[in-house]
């Protein structure tokens, strides 16, 4: 254990910043069957996640709008395992949620807020393993519906190995992530990234698993272990949560959560708000380039005759692509009501409840 690192500055009532204006290396679609998907999804989250509590369901789907992330991202893909990944996408939001809401208390004591998180996953893992239901707005139902999907629609290898980096990624590295928190491991940039990528809390290391469900593609172990592939790979699981942090850091840290990458400059290197959204702004142009060029490298060596590589590398792109933009989007990251007017860059109006994009055409 070390010592506590400082407290963040926070945001004021009207806090002024610059959105540099970030690269679009890779390019995401919309799904062709997308309406049809979004009523779907809507549907199964009313009737099956949340069928006792409607004004918590619709706040979900006006919040999270994972249908539309989802449905650019796999935007090419079947439309049923496109569908099945909305909806495990909204349950994987909540279960995300209240575990930072019990690791961030307030005025609880970090040993009491571990134990707090510890019992709720205690209750899942019991409740996955045939036990009791935790006493959660969301129903059992809804997880059973998923796992029947998900095994109709796998082989046994394939569904073994979904089933393994969904408990995997819900009960171990969501508690590790928490444990480092709580324990103040987390100390600067380099241990923060290890533990959003390598060490996959930001859900990378899972996706990387529901991509391969998602276009039936299951691959060979040794490719993926190759150098120039696990190079690539970082240099993707950096931008799918980079843009997060900048986008997200605001909610974030108006609710006493500063487990984000600004947070983290501004305690531990001293940087303004200015500056530290600069340094992640460039982290994540610098990790899309070195992402194109590793995948030139990969496409240009005998790699690319493994079945299936290229497509799922790609479709990685997409997905950097679709969480970037859908970043902007997402309600969840900018306060209750928000619409995007489809700007990028320029100043940025913070407040504690929602962020105010410049009123500036596009292409300015």
């Amino acid at each position: 254990m070390t010592d506590e690192i400082p407290p963040c500055p926070g945001i004021g009532q009207d806090t002024r910043v610059r959105f540099p204006a970030l690269a679009q290396r890779f390019t995401c679609g919309l799904h062709p069957e997308y309406y049809d998907i979004l009523r779907r999804h809507e549907d199964w989250v009313r009737t099956k996640l949340l069928p006792r509590h409607p004004d918590v369901a619709d706040r979900i789907l006006r919040n999270n709008l994972s249908a539309i992330f989802v449905s650019m991202a796999y935007y090419k893909l079947d439309t049923e395992r496109v569908l099945d990944i909305c909806n495990l996408t909204d349950w994987l939001f909540i279960h995300d949620s209240d575990v930072a809401e019990l690791r961030t208390a307030p005025g609880s004591r970090d040993s009491d807020r571990q134990a707090k998180v510890d019992g709720y996953l205690g209750k899942l893992r019991g409740m996955l393993e045939g036990g009791e239901v935790p006493d959660e707005p969301w129903a059992m139902d809804s997880i059973n519906d998923l796992i029947a999907r998900f095994g109709a629609k796998s082989s046994p290898a394939m569904f073994a190995k979904l089933v393994d980096a969904f408990n995997h990624y819900s009960l171990e590295t969501i508690r590790d992530e928490a444990s480092n928190l709580l324990s103040h491991k987390i100390t600067d940039l380099d241990s923060y990234m290890e533990m959003r990528a390598s060490g996959g809390s930001s859900a990378t290391l899972f996706f990387h698993v529901v991509t391969e469900y998602v276009m039936g593609i299951d691959l060979e172990p040794e490719v993926l272990k190759h150098p120039l592939v696990q190079q690539y790979w970082q240099s993707i699981m950096d931008h799918w949560y980079l843009p997060n942090d900048l986008l997200s850091f605001r909610a974030e840290c108006a609710r006493g959560d500063h487990n984000n990458a600004i947070c983290l400059l501004r305690r531990v290197e001293g940087l303004t708000l200015q500056q530290a959204i600069d340094k992640v702004a460039f982290l994540i142009d610098e990790r899309q380039d070195r992402a194109v060029r590793q995948y030139e490298e990969i496409r240009t060596s005998p790699l690319a005759e493994s079945p299936g590589l290229l497509a799922v590398l790609e479709t990685f792109q997409h997905i950097s692509a679709a969480n970037q933009r859908w970043s902007y989007m997402a309600p969840r990251y900018h306060g209750e009501g928000f619409v995007w007017n489809g700007v990028l860059s320029g100043e940025v109006r913070l407040t504690p409840d929602h962020t105010y994009f410049p009123d500036v055409p596009i292409t300015a």
